[in-house]
């Protein structure tokens, strides 16, 4: 092997070198291991030789002090923006003591071989892999979604497109196995169950007076566009048709319109909310564990608070919402209102949290099972019958015994937090110490518990289908944690950042990333943070984007990568969370869907003549139409913003300096007006009403409904809304052809805002890496 005399005196080590993208080499022990990412590991024997087809050989000794000059200035530009320890050669052979100068911040950063200037084409092998035709199906994503980079498009009946979505990274048979293993364990369950499922019919007097939400008085609702709203009167049940363009229909005949959704008015606060799996083009069900208002009020006299035992009576309410189809063959909402189609009623206290068992049945077989954590403490499983004949007003049932029954285990003060589905028969339900159990629905029996934190757990997911029994958990305070489930004691990683997390509902899968999205500590109380964690790459978080407000809830799209965000504020974000991972030099925006705003009615005693009309639920106002906005890093902002004042200081400095030796002493009073402009801080806290934060939100998980979306606020109102774009309002060939032009191989993915591209990237920034399209 031939040297350039520029590298006779360095020493390259034995073991291989992994190939990444800014140039760097990091060196690993040796060990032997068998991965499917050994595609990307490099010789350094071949990695030398390539350098040499490019090496030129000085002419004499000067011209070779130069140019090594430039290569150790280049070099030193490089290691500016990453550095690498000088022990990497044993990083990991051996376990490294802690350092404890508190100057040494990395301890608690990424340290690997993915960065956040890393090639996209590299970055698809770190993320996917585990698969063979990783680039062929990414490379699909983006020709699909890369353009689109608000709200998802509306993909027609039976394109490829919509069965591209449907799949993701699953096989095209994998919907209808899973669909036939179902059927077979659902039969196989009916042989072997002693106790089967006992619901009472009750009529909708009985059901209203005990178990649902009931409200007497109406609420005004301001709704229309910002310059002519129009106040409108909305009762619990009742429901208004709005356009694609969110103006209220008035004429609920008139079909000239296109219907873009509903307001609905469910007459409680919607705790936890989702969209039923349903195969193919019928009529979408929403179920919604909805509790009364006095539950969540403001009492003077703590003994007034009802107590948890005291509140047993619970519901789950399924609301029915027809569908259309158009000229294009795209779904649309149906001109007709939404009606409530089955209510399960109960006396096992308050519905806190319910998820849709994830895999998808047509209505034919009138199946379909739901999980509900209850105030008592106990998981339950719930089988329902999802028929189209109920056009009435619905079925409401009083449910005596589940379907399947998961407690906690019979220890002091332990309960089930949270839970998630791992496949028709199998639930993971986190406890309040930490630990996490696994459970078989039939049987019903623990299969394991694991230990994972050391505080209560607040968030738990699985990536189904794609990694079902991956399981990310978000603790009240600690790190977010990732467990292999099939090896618990081995496949274990964490995110070194703390995080403290007392909201539920805050972190979400999406399969075609195959990543999770949750909130992030931030250092500023008046905006949240959002960020990204890929499921190969846990410890290596990227900034999604910052709301104002405290994050509520957040929901990632089952079939497209988009994610909707919900505010205390009341308003509601989307993004594509796709385009912002692959794109690193191209401005992302995020837009606001709708704002929502509470205002609470007069104390009892104090109307005016002037507020008899004046609804005792109070007043709502809902605006929409916002302009998109640049998605960047506010510390990226505030950083770049303190950069310029700190050079405009030292050039007014230089100035002054000048003058005062031509003219005399300088007033600082323009110095004094730079610190004044100039603040950490983007803005002032505003504390909004209870009831006007987004409590859930929910995108539909079937393919041909997927632009579906539905959020919850706190003031009893349910917005359900076509949030799909056409191909034609984007302009479909024109946009189809330039996403066909893109070139994943070399943009880059990251987030580097409020940074100079030429700082972050450096000289290796412009190398051409091509990546190959498919069809």
């Amino acid at each position: 092997m031939r040297l350039r005399k520029s590298n006779k005196e360095v020493h390259f080590n034995a073991s291989n070198i992994l190939d990444i993208s800014d140039g760097e080499q990091s060196t690993v022990a040796h060990q032997s291991r068998q991965s499917s990412d050994d595609e990307f590991v490099v010789a350094a024997q071949q990695q030398l030789d390539d350098e040499d087809e490019h090496d030129v050989v000085p002419n004499d000794l000067s011209d070779f002090e130069t140019q090594k000059g430039k290569k150790s200035e280049s070099k030193r530009k490089r290691n500016r923006r990453s550095w690498v320890p000088t022990n990497a050669a044993n990083s990991l052979s051996k376990v490294q003591p802690y350092p404890t100068d508190p100057s040494q911040k990395w301890t608690r950063t990424y340290v690997g071989p993915v960065k956040r200037w890393t090639r996209l084409l590299y970055l698809v092998d770190y993320w996917f892999g585990d698969m063979e035709n990783r680039r062929e199906i990414f490379n699909g994503f983006m020709n699909l979604w890369f353009n689109f980079q608000l709200i998802p498009p509306k993909l027609p009946l039976g394109s490829r497109q919509l069965e591209l979505a449907r799949n993701g990274w699953m096989p095209d048979d994998f919907a209808q196995d899973m669909e036939d293993k179902f059927r077979s364990w659902y039969l196989r369950y009916l042989s072997m169950t002693t106790t089967p499922q006992v619901p009472t019919v009750i009529d909708k007097t009985k059901a209203f007076r005990w178990f649902l939400p009931q409200t007497k008085s109406d609420m005004g609702v301001l709704l229309g566009h910002v310059s002519n709203q129009k106040e409108y009167r909305i009762k619990q049940g009742e429901s208004i048709p709005f356009s694609d363009c969110g103006i209220p229909i008035e004429d609920e005949g008139n079909h000239k319109v296109q219907s873009g959704g509903w307001l609905l008015d469910v007459g409680g606060i919607v705790l936890s909310m989702g969209w039923a799996p349903i195969k193919g083009e019928v009529d979408q069900f929403l179920a919604m564990a909805i509790i009364p208002y006095a539950d969540q009020a403001y009492y003077k006299n703590l003994d007034d608070i009802p107590k948890g035992s005291e509140l047993k009576e619970g519901n789950i309410q399924i609301w029915k919402f027809e569908a259309e189809k158009d000229h294009k063959g795209v779904l649309r909402p149906a001109h007709s209102s939404p009606k409530l189609a089955h209510a399960l009623c109960f006396h096992w206290g308050r519905a806190l949290r319910m998820q849709w068992c994830p895999v998808p049945l047509s209505t034919d077989d009138n199946i379909a099972l739901i999980a509900a954590l209850c105030g008592d403490g106990t998981l339950r499983v719930i089988k329902i019958t999802l028929g189209t004949e109920n056009d009435g007003d619905g079925t409401f049932e009083e449910l005596q015994e589940p379907m399947a029954t998961i407690k906690p285990p019979k220890e002091y003060t332990l309960e089930i937090n949270c839970f998630t589905w791992l496949n028709m028969n199998r639930i993971a339900v986190a406890l309040s110490d930490g630990s996490v159990v696994v459970w078989s629905i039939s049987p019903c029996l623990p299969l394991m518990r694991h230990p994972v934190h050391g505080s209560p757990i607040m968030d738990i997911v699985s990536g189904y289908p794609s990694s079902p029994f991956i399981i990310a958990t978000m603790p009240m305070g600690g790190m977010f944690t990732l467990t292999d489930l099939n090896r618990p004691t081995a496949e274990k990683t964490y995110h070194g950042n703390p995080v403290v997390s007392l909201q539920p509902n805050t972190l979400v899968w999406n399969d075609h990333l195959r990543g999770f999205a949750s909130i992030w500590p931030t250092s500023f109380p008046g905006t949240s943070t959002i960020s990204f964690v890929h499921s190969r790459v846990f410890p290596l978080s990227r900034h999604i984007c910052t709301v104002e407000g405290q994050t509520m809830c957040l929901a990632f799209g089952t079939c497209h990568p988009y994610l909707l965000a919900g505010s205390s504020d009341g308003s509601v974000w989307a993004l594509n969370v796709l385009r912002k991972m692959s794109s690193h030099r191209d401005k992302t925006h995020k837009l606001k869907i709708f704002q929502h705003e509470y205002c609470a009615p007069r104390p009892l005693g104090t109307e005016t003549d002037n507020d008899e009309r004046n609804s005792r639920r109070g007043t709502c106002r809902i605006l929409h139409g916002f302009l998109p906005q640049v998605n960047i890093h506010p510390l990226g902002v505030r950083v770049a913003k303190e950069s310029r004042v700190k050079r405009a200081k030292k050039e007014k400095a230089g100035k002054g300096k000048a003058k005062k030796a031509d003219d005399g002493p300088v007033s600082d009073d323009s110095e004094r007006e730079d610190d004044d402009n100039f603040t950490m801080v983007p803005g002032p806290i505003t504390i909004h009403e209870p009831l006007t934060r987004i409590t859930a939100l929910s995108w539909n998980p079937n393919a041909e409904f997927s632009w579906w979306a539905a959020a919850a606020m706190g003031s009893g109102l349910v917005r359900v809304t076509d949030v799909g774009i056409e191909d034609d309002q984007e302009g479909s060939h024109e946009h189809r052809g330039k996403s066909e032009s893109v070139d994943p191989g070399d943009a880059t993915a990251g987030d580097i805002d409020g940074l100079d591209d030429e700082d972050e990237m450096g000289e290796e920034s412009d190398a051409d890496i091509n990546m190959m399209l498919y069809d």
